[in-house]
């Protein structure tokens, strides 16, 4: 059972455990997977046929999983990285259907490294899981270039490596908060707005089928 992990088998897993969460304040609550693809030739948009087809009033939030790379040794640091999908643009399409608010697009962040530190930890992976969101990570910081992301769980600090860059990362507390309070997500009208929009630099070259996971509140009501 002593098996790396791939980030499949944490999103699985711990969106299960969100929906729960998600489920308290909205019973019709519902997740789902799903690959943009690019239309038109002009305004380089994304869209989901699936986010088209549903209550353009709903609201959602996206998700990006990571695998936790390793562990340092002696120590209670965590090795991620980010923007490492082939074009190099994950967070430049995050931030993009964002549109910089918060809490609208997050970084899952599960501190596991193999398969039996999750079968130890099942079924309250949530517990050992941290969030960073997408909005507190200017664009300019990442660009076009992969990077790795150290994970400091006891200060909930986040320090992009490369450009020495710190970030705050939030608990999933914090999150059931925000989910008890309603300030999670935007509308999908919105969020497939700031998808067409387009205005991140070079979006025209941006991966056609990127893989988000994305929580969808049927009845939240503002």
């Amino acid at each position: 059972m002593n098996f790396p992990l791939n980030e499949k088998t944490l999103e699985l897993n711990i969106s299960a455990e969100i929906l729960g969460i998600c489920r308290r304040q909205d019973p019709r609550a519902f997740m789902f997977g799903t690959t943009l693809k690019q239309e038109g030739k002009q305004g380089y948009g994304y869209d989901s046929i699936v986010l088209g087809r549903l209550q353009q009033s709903w609201r959602t939030a996206a998700f990006q999983f990571k695998r936790a790379l390793q562990r340092k040794p002696f120590s209670n640091v965590y090795v991620f990285q980010i923007n490492n999908n082939v074009r190099h643009d994950q967070h430049l399409i995050l931030y993009n259907m964002c549109g910089g608010k918060h809490l609208t697009a997050l970084y899952v962040l599960p501190l596991y490294i193999t398969l039996n530190d999750v079968r130890s930890a099942a079924p309250n992976l949530l517990n050992n899981t941290l969030f960073a969101d997408a909005a507190d990570i200017p664009p300019q910081w990442i660009d076009r270039t992969p990077h790795t992301l150290l994970v400091y769980p006891q200060r909930l600090q986040g320090i992009i490596l490369s450009e020495r860059k710190e970030i705050k990362l939030i608990t999933i507390e914090y999150i059931a908060k925000s989910i008890a309070e309603k300030k999670i997500g935007i509308s999908i009208e919105e969020l497939r707005k700031n998808i067409k929009m387009g205005k991140i630099e070079r979006w025209e070259n941006a991966s056609k089928r990127p893989r988000f996971t994305f929580q969808i509140f049927p009845s939240f009501s503002w």
